[in-house]
């Protein structure tokens, strides 16, 4: 069983099942591809030996997949699947931004950045790091500290104030 020449074959019935049973016809492309996996993983799942007929098995799957499409949301693909003998999605991938100077660059900021951090203050430092490091919420970390809100949010942006002035100061 090729699956090449079988996804070549039932390409027209994609095409139909995503005009019959697709709910959001704007992004044909996807729907398409999206498709074009469901049709390779069914194949896979295809057991030839209980006597249904391949194309009417696909047809099926087709259905089903585009019914429920728009029900779960959109089907996420893992970069560790693998698409062919020994080469994943991920291998596929080019990182545009390794350039060697962004990285020095990036570690610099970083280095700096951490500087920063420590000149500041105790209770400063803890009020960024709980807030943006770790995302607790301002009411929270409000009752914590044993204040309002809102003089947590106006120490919190003095703050970033400060700390942007120290980054940015070059």
């Amino acid at each position: 069983m090729d699956k090449a020449k079988i996804l070549e074959e039932v390409s027209p019935l994609i095409i139909s099942s995503i005009n019959k049973y697709a709910k959001s016809k704007g992004e044909f492309e996807d729907l398409y591809q999206e498709g074009a996996l469901a049709v390779l993983e069914s194949l896979d799942k295809y057991e030839q030996s209980k006597g249904v007929n391949i194309f009417y098995y696909l047809k099926l799957q087709l259905k089903f997949f585009y019914l429920n499409y728009e029900r779960y949301g959109k089907k996420t693909v893992s970069l560790d699947e693998p698409i062919g003998e020994g080469i994943s999605l991920a291998d596929t991938l080019t990182d545009e931004s390794s350039d060697v100077e962004d990285i020095v660059f990036a570690n610099y900021e970083s280095q700096e950045a951490y500087k920063a951090l420590q000149d500041l203050a105790r209770e400063e430092r803890y009020i960024i790091e709980q807030s943006i490091i770790y995302r607790r919420t301002l009411d929270d970390l409000a009752k914590e500290l044993g204040m309002s809100r809102t003089t947590l949010f106006r120490r919190k942006s003095k703050i970033l104030d400060k700390l942007s002035d120290r980054l940015y100061k070059e």
